[in-house]
């Protein structure tokens, strides 16, 4: 991704990576695995010039209808400057939905996460629990908190669906500036 903001502060950031992922079936049991790395230049006209890497590493099994998955996702930091960035992705998705992670720290961000999921009646429930370091430790701060998400949804006919969706941030080291965070979440949508 060769990306430009001319609009406000000038900046290109170049991201080159590669990801490998799939899965093999060994009797019952669905082996899952996904690997990613990624290199991150990020200059602006004001003399500004980070590099930060990416590295994500998952492994799951599918075993009598419940899915389980250990990750471990780094954005890297530029000596505690500046963080990996990803200006087009839905954060929200990955890396917890208190949304207290929306863009990288300066220091980086470390996720270590376990996630289970399965179907519970007419929908699927998963649990994903989080825990968020610092790429880069400082003298104040490595521990950027934990996280507890939870999600019920299901599809209601052919264009309709529902959810409920939970999520509980606990604050880690001071210095972070990161706050206790709770949010709940119930929706219908339709698609078409």
């Amino acid at each position: 991704y060769l990306l430009e903001d001319d609009f406000t502060v000038n900046a290109t950031r170049d991201t080159y990576g590669i990801n490998v992922s799939g899965s093999s079936k060994i009797d019952e049991i669905k082996l899952l695995y996904t690997a990613e790395f990624a290199s991150q230049t990020y200059e602006t006209d004001t003399g500004a010039d980070f590099d930060t890497d990416y590295m994500f590493l998952e492994a799951g099994v599918v075993f009598s209808g419940v899915t389980a998955k250990l990750g471990y996702e780094v954005l890297g930091s530029d000596d505690g400057a500046f963080g990996f960035g990803t200006p087009l992705a839905t954060l929200h998705k990955f890396n917890g939905w208190a949304d207290v992670f929306l863009a990288t720290p300066g220091t980086g961000l470390v996720d270590t996460y376990i996630s289970l999921s399965t179907k519970v009646g007419p929908g699927k429930l998963t649990a994903v629990y989080h825990d968020f370091t610092a790429d880069e430790d400082t003298p104040t701060i490595d521990d950027l908190g934990s996280e507890i998400d939870i999600v019920y949804a299901m599809k209601l006919g052919k264009n309709y669906n529902a959810g409920i969706k939970y999520a509980d941030y606990s604050a880690g080291d001071a210095g972070t500036g990161k706050v206790d965070t709770e949010k709940f979440w119930l929706w219908v949508g339709l698609s078409f």
